[in-house]
């Protein structure tokens, strides 16, 4: 009876004290890490849109879309002190954000795509702040908030590729 006791412990042991998933990594002491490094988020694949040069001039003193893409190379850097911090600062910096929009962008499909940006921000800023996330989830917190961004350049672009496109049939016409 003891030698079937301690077969079974033996074997719970073996079973679940190897428990080591794909997402671990050893780290430089050969211990398995779950923290997110920043070849991790390198790796994450999506289309990255940059702004347009004229987008650029037109954001130029839009703040707050300066600080956030400041905060955004953090991130691609492992540095999640702004995303982890109070959410009310969080919530703060997104007001302030749409309110020193500048009227040129202020459009719907730009302002929807704040919002999205806005909720993937504040679910980043959960995820990361739980101890019992998985690295895989954090990591696809990480994506959709960066595709939302990318995504709020992309609607920037197009409105001000559209802009260019409508002045240029105006002087045709005349």
């Amino acid at each position: 009876m003891r030698r079937n006791l301690f077969y079974f412990a033996f074997f719970s042991f073996f079973t679940f004290g190897c428990n080591t998933t794909s997402n671990q990594k050893l780290d430089e002491s050969g211990q398995v890490s779950d923290h997110i490094a920043v070849n991790d988020i390198e790796s994450l694949r999506f289309d990255d849109y940059a702004l347009s040069s004229d987008s650029e001039k037109a954001l130029e003193n839009w703040q707050k879309y300066q600080e956030l893409n400041d905060q955004i190379g953090y991130l691609k850097k492992a540095d999640f002190s702004f995303f982890i911090g109070e959410k009310k600062i969080l919530k703060t910096f997104i007001n302030d954000f749409k309110v020193e929009m500048p009227e040129t962008i202020n459009t719907a499909p730009i302002l929807s795509r704040i919002t999205a940006l806005e909720t993937k921000l504040l679910k980043l800023s959960s995820t990361l702040k739980l101890d019992n996330m998985d690295k895989a989830t954090q990591l696809s917190c990480i994506k959709e908030f960066l595709v939302a961004m990318s995504n709020l350049n992309l609607q920037i672009n197009k409105k001000f590729e559209l802009d260019a496109n409508l002045v240029g049939k105006d002087d045709n016409i005349e």
